[in-house]
């Protein structure tokens, strides 16, 4: 019964649990290098404003809030015309700010601290991917799939360049 007690908090935080991609532990996912690439591409197109490079990064259609409704943007036409809405200062700062300590992935896919933006590797439709596939975890390029851009992000400042 004490064994239990234990074991139980472990495997949830095992089948639940997220994992930091720079600080591995049991729960961290095996493709967190590819996210951390990802990551720092998308963050130098929004850096440089590269909207349609931003707009390459997502698979439609993306879930995102308009005027503070849940919302989903079907092609990269319309989310062109919102992205302006969609990239507020907030979000930009929350995103801009993050740093590769703050990529952390679970079931859902991956995200930086607060959960901004959410990416993962998209599957074909009609394709069953074997988990067991050696290629699994690299197999499937990373899109963003929501952008929680109606939320309060604290945005940190930026980190300081090493002297």
């Amino acid at each position: 019964m004490i064994a239990s007690f234990f074991v139980w908090p472990f495997l949830l935080s095992y089948a639940l649990g997220q994992g930091n991609c720079t600080k591995k532990d049991g729960s961290t996912r095996p493709d967190c290098p590819q996210a951390i690439a990802f990551f720092r591409g998308f963050q130098a197109a929004l850096s440089s404003n590269d909207r349609s490079q931003v707009a390459a990064l997502v698979s439609y259609p993306v879930r995102i809030t308009l005027r503070h409704k849940p919302a989903r943007i079907k092609n990269a036409a319309q989310f062109l015309a919102h992205y302006d809405e969609i990239f507020g200062t907030r979000i930009r700062c929350a995103i801009l700010n993050a740093t590769d300590e703050d990529v952390w992935g679970n079931w859902q896919g991956f995200t930086v601290d607060g959960g901004p933006v959410w990416f993962d590797g998209i599957i074909p439709p009609g394709e069953h991917p074997d988990i067991h596939s050696p290629d699994y975890w690299s197999r499937y390029s990373l899109k963003i799939v929501a952008i929680n851009n109606d939320a309060y992000f604290k945005c940190k400042s930026a980190p300081e360049s090493p002297r």
